[in-house]
């Protein structure tokens, strides 16, 4: 049976779009470990910040937040919205394609308006506040006796 990333990699690069299940949980809360994306395929300087893109990185296929770009370099940005810090820098051409949208639970949400970029902007931009209360809760939580 041949291997799905290669099925999944072949149909964008023929610029067909695809849907398929997706698992791990550094896409959460927005994408949720089990859900269905339909990703398009990518078209060069048509993906914009914020959005949600699948990639090539270390021999696998991910799907992260494109978070920033260089265009000297050519090299782009990626964090899964789970992430509290690090992040994958790849070149632009190891995007294949942009998630249009996810489905679970009897719920579909299109994913590459611009409301849904700037909100999971907005999302990164909070890491830090994240962070913070991430670390008060595990402090407040070792130092609470058990009942």
């Amino acid at each position: 049976m041949p291997d799905p990333r290669v099925i999944i990699e072949s149909l964008l690069r023929q610029q067909t779009a695809v849907t398929f299940q997706v698992h791990g949980p550094s896409m959460n809360p927005t994408i949720r470990d089990g859900n269905s994306l339909r990703v398009r395929p990518a078209r060069p300087g048509a993906i914009r910040k914020g959005s949600i893109v699948l990639y090539r990185f270390c021999g696998r296929l991910a799907v992260h937040r494109l978070v920033a770009c260089e265009k000297q370099t050519g090299r782009c940005l990626l964090m899964g919205d789970a992430a509290l810090d690090g992040g994958d820098w790849i070149p632009a051409a190891d995007i294949l394609g942009v998630v249009e949208a996810v489905q679970g639970h009897n719920c579909c949400r299109h994913l590459d308006s611009v409301t849904a970029r700037m909100a999971g902007m907005l999302w990164h931009i909070l890491r830090p506040l994240r962070r913070a209360l991430w670390n008060f809760r595990q402090t407040h939580h070792a130092q609470t006796p058990d009942r």
